[in-house]
C-alpha cells in the first residue's frame, strides 16, 4: 500500500508517519512538505492508494490539492487532516471531492479506523455530515441555484454579467484566493502561459488592467458570490 502524506510541518509529518505505519505491514509512506511537491510527485506517475493532506499550508492549500487532482482526472481517495472545526471547511472538502475529513483532536484509534474505512471504499466525516442533520448542508446548493437563475436573467439589478468560460472561471476563483500564476498552473494542470492567456482574457472581459481590479470587478458582478458562500 502506498500513502502520500502532505504536511508542511515536518515534526507533525514525522509523527503521522509513525502512526500510519500501523495501518498494515509493509505500508509505504511518501511525505511531501508542500502541495506543489505533492502535485509534482503525482504528475511523475507515483502510484498511490491514499492521500492525506493538511488543510492550511503556504501556497496551495488542501482544497487546492483536491482541485488539482480533479483537473487531472485522478480519483485517489483524499482525506483532509486538520485542526479546523468550522463547518465551512468540512463543506468545502466535501464539495471538492474529499473522501474524509479528520480533525487532529480525534483520538489516534478513531483516526486509524476512519482511514481504514476510506481505504475500503467508504467515507469518513464528522457524524453530523453523514446523518443528514447538519444545518445549512444544502445552503450552498440553494445559493448556487439562486445565483445561476439571477445570472441567466441578467440579475435583479438589471446588470449584464460577463460570462467567462469554465476554465477562465476556475482561474478567476484561484486568483481570488491569492494564488500566483505558477500555483494556478499546478492546480489546474496547465502551463503558466495558458494561465496568463486566461488571465488576459478575463481582464478584457471585465475591462480591467490588473489582478486586484479583476477580482474586485468579478465580486461586483456576482461571479464569485456562490464560490465564496461555499
Amino acid at each position: 500500500m502506498n500513502i502520500l502524506l502532505v504536511e508542511d510541518h515536518r515534526l507533525v509529518a514525522d509523527a503521522m508517519k509513525v502512526m500510519l505505519m500501523e495501518i498494515e505491514p509493509g505500508v509505504n509512506i511518501t511525505a511531501c512538505y508542500s502541495t506543489q511537491h505533492a502535485l509534482s510527485t503525482i504528475d511523475a506517475g507515483k502510484q498511490l492508494d491514499l492521500i492525506l493532506t493538511d488543510l492550511f499550508m503556504p501556497g496551495i492549500d488542501g482544497i487546492g490539492l483536491l482541485a488539482g487532482l480533479s483537473n487531472r482526472g485522478i480519483t485517489i481517495p483524499v482525506v483532509i487532516v486538520s485542526g479546523a472545526t468550522e463547518d465551512k471547511y468540512v463543506r468545502a472538502a466535501i464539495k471538492n471531492g474529499a473522501a474524509g475529513f479528520i480533525q487532529k483532536t480525534l483520538p489516534g484509534a478513531e483516526m486509524m479506523a476512519g482511514l481504514k474505512k476510506v481505504l475500503s471504499g467508504g467515507r469518513f466525516f464528522p457524524e453530523r455530515y453523514l446523518d443528514g442533520k447538519n444545518e445549512g448542508k444544502n445552503d450552498g446548493k440553494n445559493q448556487d441555484a439562486a445565483l445561476a437563475n439571477e445570472t441567466q436573467s441578467g440579475g435583479q439589478r438589471g446588470i449584464s454579467i460577463p460570462q467567462p468560460g469554465e476554465k477562465q472561471l476556475q482561474v478567476l476563483r484561484l486568483m481570488a484566493e491569492g494564488n500566483s500564476n505558477k500555483q494556478i498552473s499546478q492546480i489546474v494542470g496547465i502551463s503558466e502561459a495558458t494561465v496568463k492567456y486566461h488571465t488576459s482574457q478575463l481582464f478584457k472581459l471585465l475591462s480591467v488592467k490588473n489582478r486586484t481590479s479583476c477580482v474586485r470587478e468579478a465580486q461586483n458582478c456576482g461571479l464569485l458570490s456562490a464560490y465564496n458562500e461555499a
